[in-house]
């Protein structure tokens, strides 16, 4: 060998390629190149440098299912938002438009969650205005569903 370094790189998803070494040498591979590039061109879409997630909002929030919706809630969220949550879900699958405390607790078991005491998030989304009494039940207020809309990220239908 002459002492010539050559370094060669390729990177599909950015359709990069590099070679180093002498001017000679990576005229050598230029043509090579230019063509591989023209056949990804015309072949291929390029890769995405990220994987693409399809948005909390991109499928109508009344085809999700619980559990869908469930894992849409961020970390940080309370056992009174995910009470609000499961509210909202039951009292949009009734014609009353409303929900129990048990129906609400009742979901978020199915999922595996937890509550501790979810008559008394119940009652902190009352006194927050996010729930309201009717005819013995709850129903989600305006403030309720804005303040999902605003910890899910997406447009939930009122």
């Amino acid at each position: 060998m002459n002492g010539q370094r050559a370094k060669l790189r390729i990177n599909l998803s950015q359709r990069e390629f590099e070679v180093e070494g002498s001017e000679a040498f990576v005229k050598a591979y230029l043509e090579r190149f230019e063509g591989w590039l023209a056949s990804f061109d015309q072949s291929a879409e390029p890769a995405p440098a990220v994987a693409a997630r399809p948005e909390p909002a991109a499928r109508p929030i009344g085809t999700l299912t619980f559990g869908e919706l469930l894992q849409q809630l961020p970390r940080a969220a309370t056992d009174v938002d995910r009470m609000l949550l499961a509210g909202y879900f039951s009292a949009m699958r009734n014609s009353e438009k409303s929900f129990s405390t048990g129906e609400a607790s009742g979901l978020l078991t199915d999922q595996g969650v937890k509550v501790g005491n979810p008559s008394q998030c119940v009652r902190q989304n009352v006194a927050g205005k996010r729930v309201f009494k009717h005819l013995g039940r709850y129903r989600v207020s305006q403030t309720g569903v804005d303040h999902l809309r605003q910890i899910l990220g997406a447009d939930l239908a009122s």
